[in-house]
């Protein structure tokens, strides 16, 4: 299937091609914000004649592009136009002297740029949407900054202290990552493939036993008795037999970590009634996520190969599980699929249109169906991410380093168990958060215009923006924390975290 996008956010994108190795039928899809008047706006490129010493060069996580740039994506090297960030977009209203260009590589690809691991990266070509992963299309290594929905590893941290405060030579000094920004993981589906629901504006809505069997392969047909009983005994297909085509990350991912720690939270195998027996749980149907949890995806599926024949991707019932790179590949496959379904950051489902994505109200903790869509029930699912949930110095892995940081204040590390399965009555119960990572000590490189981006998106402005793209903006006393960190002030006061 070949499937092109255009039209991220409040910008028109040209043509990227997308290729996924489904069986399903394929659609010319569209991915765009949604305001009328600004649709068809062109997308911008850097001006002729700035001084790309000011341009300031990052990448990584695709989960929360769409507020940082409106995934509009500085497609090739700094030194030929590159597309500007969507305008609207925080990274476009920062205000900051320097163009801010963020390449969406994936959160595994990120860091490794940041940490110095694959330092090549930071000047090699920015790939276009969907593609695999080359580089961030800087000028310089290393970058300005990152962006990742998983913090560092103790590891990372180690090879960090290796390559970025070497011994001899430059030191950039210790690491400092915030979280920046929340926001809910969807499961998408092509809202005209299902027109009796679209005709009454009805969602698609999934138990937790179901979403979790349609992730391990279980239930991997739309007319499956589980989601006819989800919704009310009303089958979403009319009875007709619709087998699901579920996509994946195939690249290293936060979202992937964010979704499968979900799963291997709340999929178990041993169900309370009514979700013990038929339709649902029983000796031959299990909704039990063993796979775990990984920012590489650990569970059924394969990466697309050509020909298609040799990626059969089966679930543990059968159904098709295809990977894709990045959440904007994910969602131009699922524009393209008949009856495809796959995990997303929803401000990408928001933001599509000619074919629209629907997002599935899943059920929650409560045992109520909840909207992804509505504001108020992302920002309960994320009541717990709080400056007082912060653990200063803390790594993703739990573990300590061999050597300690000397500024764990500078690490705002909140732990997923804050927000993996929230307990709030009208909560959304799967969502994320992202971190960005920056160095602490710039050389005087871009260090006002970063502390002024940072400054920005922790602000009353940059959480209106955040807010209306189907993201959510962190606890102000957490946002409080993180600015005086980045300027040295209150508690940092002589002791910025960045400079």
């Amino acid at each position: 299937m070949k499937l092109f996008i255009r039209a991220l956010g409040l910008v028109a994108l040209p043509a990227l091609l997308v290729t996924a190795c489904s069986g399903g039928s394929s659609s010319s899809g569209t991915l765009g914000q949604g305001l009328p008047n600004e649709r068809h706006a062109t997308r911008a490129h850097r001006p002729h004649g700035t001084d790309p010493s000011t341009d300031i060069h990052a990448g990584g996580a695709t989960f929360p592009a769409y507020a940082y740039n409106l995934a509009s994506e500085p497609t090739g090297l700094a030194s030929q136009p590159q597309p500007t960030p969507g305008p609207g977009s925080l990274f476009a209203s920062a205000g900051t002297t320097g163009t801010i260009y963020y390449c969406l590589t994936g959160s595994g690809f990120g860091r490794k740029v940041f940490d110095g691991a694959t330092p090549a990266n930071s000047t090699a070509a920015c790939a276009a949407l969907g593609l695999t992963a080359t580089g961030f299309g800087g000028t310089v290594d290393p970058p300005d900054f990152a962006g990742s929905d998983v913090a560092l590893a103790s590891t990372e941290y180690t090879t960090y202290r290796a390559n970025r405060e070497p011994a001899s030579g430059t030191n950039y000094g210790e690491p400092f990552e915030f979280p920046s920004i929340g926001g809910p993981i969807v499961y998408g589906y092509p809202r005209d493939n299902f027109p009796k629901l679209k005709k009454k504006n009805l969602p698609i809505q999934l138990s937790v036993w179901t979403y979790c069997a349609i992730a391990n392969g279980t239930v991997n047909n739309w007319n499956d008795p589980a989601i006819t009983a989800d919704n009310g005994g009303l089958s979403v297909t009319n009875g007709q037999s619709e087998p699901i085509t579920f996509y994946f990350r195939s690249d290293s991912s936060g979202t992937s970590f964010l979704f499968t720690t979900h799963l291997a939270a709340v999929c178990g195998s041993a169900w309370l009634p009514p979700y013990s027996k038929k339709p649902y749980q029983t000796a031959n149907r299990n909704a039990a996520w063993t796979f775990g949890a990984s920012s590489t995806w650990p569970g059924p599926g394969c990466a697309p190969v050509a020909p298609a024949t040799t990626c059969p991707g089966q679930g543990l019932g059968g159904g098709r599980f295809i990977g894709e790179n990045g959440n904007p590949g994910v969602v131009a496959a699922i524009q393209g699929t008949q009856f495809a379904s796959g995990y997303v950051e929803g401000a990408y489902a928001q933001g599509t249109k000619d074919p629209t994505i629907g997002q599935a109200w899943l059920q929650n903790s409560q045992g109520k169906f909840i909207d992804p869509t509505v504001p108020a029930n992302v920002l309960e699912a994320l009541k717990d991410v709080q400056l007082g949930a912060v653990t200063f110095g803390g790594f993703s892995d739990g573990l300590t380093p061999p050597v300690t940081t000397t500024r764990p204040d500078c690490i705002f590390y909140i732990n997923p168990k804050h927000f993996t399965n929230p307990l709030e009555k009208t909560a959304y119960p799967l969502v994320g958060i992202s971190y960005l990572l920056f160095y602490g000590n710039n050389q005087g490189v871009h260090t006002a215009d970063k502390i002024k981006l940072i400054d920005f998106i922790e602000s009353a402005a940059g959480n209106a923006i955040t807010s209306k793209l189907e993201y959510a903006p962190l606890a102000k006393g957490l946002q409080n924390g993180i600015v005086a960190a980045a300027n040295g002030t209150g508690a940092y006061a002589g002791k910025p975290c960045i400079q």
